[in-house]
């Protein structure tokens, strides 16, 4: 079985597991811990940054000792990460000690991507496809994991997720043991720097489109709940959503991005994606919840795997670790500061519409930079010709 199957059936299970830790930690934090939805806005901020530093490290490391290394180790130190939460109550009672948790899984999480998307990268033919069927398997899990979570939690409460979260946790660690190592040139020296301009570009977009993205932890999660009233089934069936149209858009959102091109499928996925999240602040019942998500999703099929195609096409062969760990470095400090912007407007204004019109300026932002970034993304990616060596990046 090839690299992109096993990467994608493997990343099915872990977010299964992942999926449901991300959305209901924030209502965790604050329905059973007790806690003030800034502590929920300082944990994914904590672990937001922690992240950033460990995609750096990942992707560098992955390209020092190999991405297989790399994702096996990771995907198995999670595993037991998520058995401890599973059976340790000091761990899962205590806000202090899930603050740690989290934040450590988080970095986990992180330090196991760049060597992921680099195996896909490098067993793929058509960098867009590869990146485009992982997102389906991450969708898969992204999607039924919060489903499946929230009627766990309300049919068994959150002790029964974790046991569930570790489960899935393990099964994907075990499918990781059968990828194979793919071999590229080393560099001699870990620098954790790079002088590709048009890198520091998209990622600074990626890093702005990220701070939306990231309002899927607390922003949407708390306003979902307050809609809802407590229905976490519901709640799940939003994200769920988002998961299944995902599968559902991706083949003809990959035909849409190779007839317009990576860069204007990032540039039109980012202003719907944005767009999306700007709608939920008309929204009053499920069903508005549910519409929003899939116009969203509209955008993300568009803007993600292109993000990606973009960044190993401007980069040398033995650099896309590393450089994959840069762009997601940046995606990191995203999700790092998302949750801090929404949990500022959750607690200090009360009219939908400007929660997420605050929320999502950001985003909006970014497509900004990406329109004044089309020069230098097309000489990069003229200079390496898809991937090949030569040349400092």
């Amino acid at each position: 079985m090839d690299n992109v199957r096993v990467v994608t059936i493997s990343a099915i299970f872990r977010s299964l597991s992942y999926s449901t830790i991300w959305i209901f930690s924030s209502i965790y934090v604050t329905t059973f811990l007790g806690m003030p939805v800034i502590f929920a806005s300082v944990l994914f901020f904590a672990g937001g940054l922690v992240s950033s530093v460990s995609q750096v490290a990942g992707g560098k490391i992955g390209d020092r000792v190999g991405h297989r290394n790399t994702y096996v180790f990771s995907l198995g130190a999670i595993s037991i990460m998520m058995l401890m939460l599973s059976s340790l109550r000091f761990i899962s009672e205590s806000f202090e000690n899930y603050f740690i948790f989290i934040v450590l899984l988080m970095a986990l999480n992180s330090f196991l991507s760049p060597s992921s998307n680099s195996l896909v990268s490098n067993s793929s033919a058509v960098q867009l496809k590869g990146f485009s069927i992982i997102r389906v398997g991450n969708n898969v899990g992204w999607g039924l994991g919060p489903a499946i979570g929230g009627y766990i939690i309300n049919a068994s409460g959150f002790e029964s997720l974790f046991v569930y979260c570790f489960y899935m946790s393990f099964l994907s660690f075990i499918i990781s043991l059968f990828v194979t190592g793919v071999q590229i040139k080393e560099e001699r020296k870990i620098i954790f720097k790079t002088s590709n301009l048009s890198l520091i570009l998209l990622s600074f977009g990626a890093l702005l489109l990220f701070m939306v993205q990231a309002q899927e932890t607390v922003t949407l999660s708390i306003f979902s709940d307050r809609i809802l009233s407590g229905n976490y089934g519901n709640i799940g069936l939003i994200y769920m959503t988002n998961g299944i149209f995902v599968i559902i858009l991706q083949p003809f959102m990959y035909k849409v991005s190779t007839r317009i091109g990576s860069y204007f499928s990032l540039l039109i996925g980012s202003f719907i994606y944005t767009t999306g999240y700007l709608s939920y602040g008309f929204d009053s019942s499920l069903i508005n919840l549910i519409l929003s998500t899939i116009l969203l999703t509209f955008g993300e099929d568009l803007a993600f795997p292109a993000g990606y195609a973009i960044v190993a096409e401007i980069s040398r062969k033995d650099r896309i670790g590393t450089n994959m760990g840069i762009y997601n470095a940046f995606m990191s400090a995203g999700r790092a500061f998302g949750p801090l912007l929404g949990g500022y407007a959750l607690t200090n204004f009360t009219s939908p519409v400007i929660i997420w019109i605050f929320a999502t300026v950001p985003g909006f932002i970014s497509c900004i930079l990406l329109i004044f970034s089309l020069g230098t993304i097309e000489t990069y990616r003229k200079r390496f010709g898809g991937n090949l060596n030569g040349g400092d990046s």
